[in-house]
């Protein structure tokens, strides 16, 4: 498990890097004290079964200023978990220009869960199936006419690696 400090960490940037989940704890505190895994049949969290009751939230398509409010509305639902997929194309939409501001600021989206008491599932893709344009892969990418998109293309996987 890990916790966000108040930047794009390193570990979030490394964990980018990689096509898995990372599970995000809801306060810094319980990040240096819970342990979470798997047991028999069912995930364990300090030992004690635990069931995931998460809810997908895509922070790009809710206005930055509603994040917490629908934070808070996963919440009362019941759920102590929330899902989300890092966009690539909503990142870089221009080949090596960045933007993790605003509406795009997925630590600060992280840390609003964390500290409305949630877990955060955070999926960094490449690929998306969120009913998002080209499954989140950036369109400057097809301007290689070769280019394998979701394959061992060695192109697509030197620019995923720097994303």
């Amino acid at each position: 498990m890990m916790n966000l400090n108040r930047s794009i960490s390193h570990a979030l940037k490394a964990s980018l890097l990689t096509a898995g989940l990372f599970l995000f704890t809801p306060t810094e505190a319980a990040a240096k004290t819970e342990t979470f895994g798997v047991g028999n049949k069912t995930f364990l969290l300090n030992g004690k079964p635990f069931i995931v009751k998460a809810a997908e939230v895509h922070y790009p398509r809710i206005p930055r200023p509603y994040w917490e409010q629908r934070i808070k509305m996963c919440k009362a639902l019941g759920m102590n978990t929330l899902c989300l997929y890092v966009f690539w194309n909503i990142h870089e939409q221009e080949e090596g220009k960045f933007d993790f501001t605003g509406n795009n600021d997925v630590a600060e989206f992280i840390r609003l869960a964390q500290e409305n008491g949630l877990y955060v599932i955070v999926r960094p893709g490449p690929y998306v199936c969120a009913e998002w344009e080209m499954g989140g892969l950036p369109w400057w990418l097809l301007k290689k006419k070769d280019i394998r998109l979701r394959e061992q293309d060695p192109y697509f996987m030197e620019r995923y690696r720097i994303f």
